[in-house]
């Protein structure tokens, strides 16, 4: 048991399930004194690797100086929030501060509708633990926070801004680029620009991690109304942000920062970004991660086993034909020594790439091992069906390689 016994938070950790000792680069050491390689990152959020030297340096730096306050803005704030502006594009536009995802997405929310006085929120992906975005009871239908989920369905979105026409204060999804279509996410921005309802995008897990801040723009021909970034900013230090329209943002002009003033993830932040513009970090980032993917699908047609590696970039998903392959996969896997984000997406940090042979290897054991549980199978007999449920593991929602009307159908599945 890896959870302290006293603390109430089931947060899923991988396979093993053991207790990090310490971490360096790819590497984590868990308490049976084995090293593994991380594929888990802190769920992506780790884009270096662990204590990262330039991150480590700076902080140190910081704190020896004695620089800045708890009590007060720093330059470094501001620094940081003109370069985040500039890195996204936009005119005209302000920033907030927060420490989690999860609290930038809710200010997006509670923005939108101070703004534009409505209350319905029309929400694709993963945006929070929070109540905001419990499941409601029927499809369509809107939850007790007032946010109704259409799971990256055109047609469903279609349906929710005709059921709440002039209800609707914000159309929030999180882009995948892993299992969507470009064509289907362009579709899904112009319906909302189509209906002039405000459009954020949840970059929270995707920003900062192929380029720097959002592909977003560049994926459906334009901008949206706001941004959210959190995980790719500052290799694992608490820090998030949104970004937005100056009319828009304006309503979140009491929203309180609740680290308040604390500059570690604020110098945490520049030494990553810093390092990640002078590095080739972004492209480095996706050819590892296509390294990677090629390299396993590789093994697994060696193995001629029915595992298909989605994915060409910073993000990949394993997935196996049933779901009892894919479990002793991963338990493998963990004997081999890599930590593996089950059933979700794995991550690369610029450390992956040392190690990136003995990854293989490892994986290449993984294999092994569950050959001899598995009998042989084509990669291709995962079906569409198992892909989707795959999908909407890493995404929480629809991917389109079923029609809308087989989506639909197996969202209620889902659900």
């Amino acid at each position: 048991m890896d959870r302290p016994n006293r603390i109430i938070s089931d947060i899923y950790t991988a396979l093993p399930r053991l207790r990090a000792v310490r971490s360096s680069g790819a590497m984590v050491t868990l308490s049976d004194g084995k090293q593994y390689i991380d594929l888990m990152n802190g769920k992506g959020s780790v884009t270096l690797g662990h204590h990262h030297p330039a991150v480590n340096s700076a902080i140190t730096r910081h704190l020896q100086n004695k620089q800045a306050s708890a009590s007060c803005w720093s330059n470094l704030h501001e620094v940081l929030s003109n370069r985040i502006i500039g890195d996204v594009g936009m005119s005209d536009v302000r920033l907030a501060l927060f420490s989690t995802g999860t609290e930038a997405c809710r200010a997006a929310v509670q923005a939108a509708r101070l703004f534009t006085g409505r209350h319905v929120i029309a929400s694709a992906g993963y945006h929070g633990w929070d109540d905001y975005w419990a499941s409601s009871d029927h499809l369509l239908e809107s939850n007790a926070s007032g946010v109704v989920d259409f799971y990256f369905v055109p047609e469903l979105l279609e349906q929710v801004l005709e059921q709440h026409r002039g209800q609707i204060a914000l159309v929030i999804l999180s882009p995948d680029y892993v299992h969507l279509q470009p064509n289907t996410l362009r579709r899904l921005a112009q319906i909302a620009v189509n209906e002039r309802v405000l459009l954020c995008c949840d970059d929270v897990k995707q920003g900062y991690r192929s380029m720097r801040a959002s592909q977003f723009s560049a994926a459906v021909g334009f901008h949206a109304d706001m941004y959210t970034f959190a995980k790719g900013l500052s290799n694992g230090h608490r820090l998030s942000c949104l970004m937005g329209r100056s009319d828009v943002m304006a309503a979140a002009k009491e929203f309180t920062y609740t680290a308040y003033f604390d500059t570690i993830p604020i110098v945490a932040a520049l030494a990553t970004l810093d390092y990640m513009d002078s590095h080739d970090g972004y492209q480095r980032l996706v050819q590892c991660g296509a390294t990677l993917a090629t390299g396993m699908r590789d093994l697994v047609q060696r193995f001629e086993l029915p595992i298909m590696i989605y994915g060409d970039g910073p993000m990949l998903q394993i997935v196996a034909a049933t779901e009892e392959l894919d479990q002793a996969l991963y338990a493998n896997c963990a004997r081999t020594g890599l930590l593996l984000y089950e059933g979700d997406n794995q991550a690369v940090s610029l450390a992956t790439g040392d190690v990136l042979d003995e990854l293989l290897k490892r994986f290449e054991k993984g294999l092994i091992a569950t050959s001899q549980q598995f009998s042989r199978g084509d990669p291709a007999s995962v079906s569409r069906q198992r892909r989707f449920k795959a999908a909407f593991r890493m995404m929480d929602g629809a991917s389109d390689v079923v029609s809308a009307g087989q989506a639909i159908r197996l969202i209620r599945e889902e659900r």
